[in-house]
């Protein structure tokens, strides 16, 4: 079985931009965190929503997303293999939130 990597990440405001904001672990309080994992990982992301709005997570490239999520405090997931080496996007898909500071980077290594 592959090892398994897994994050979570909290939507909210930080600095007056849109960022998910990294929860336990490395990546504790960073805002747009990068995840780092190894080429054939199981990867989950919880995506956790603090501020109440509608968001997503995205890795279009990967073709993994979660469902949108909408209920303050309330989580939605996503899991997948992490195939081919390189750095991948992570966004949310909302009109105007990738723009307002919602992006970060999946960083797989080989």
């Amino acid at each position: 079985m592959a090892p398994r990597s897994e994050f979570t990440l909290r939507t909210g405001v930080v600095d007056g931009r849109l960022a998910y904001v990294g929860v336990g672990g490395a990546i504790d309080g960073q805002v747009n965190p990068d995840l780092v994992v190894q080429s054939g990982d199981i990867v989950r992301i919880d995506l956790v929503n603090g501020d109440g709005a509608s968001h997503d997570l995205a890795v279009d490239r990967l073709g993994a997303r979660t469902p949108l999520g909408m209920a303050r405090d309330k989580a939605v997931s996503m899991t997948f293999k992490a195939g081919k080496s390189g750095v991948f996007p992570y966004l949310c898909t909302v009109a105007g939130h990738r723009q307002a500071g919602m992006e970060g980077r999946l960083v797989i290594n080989p």
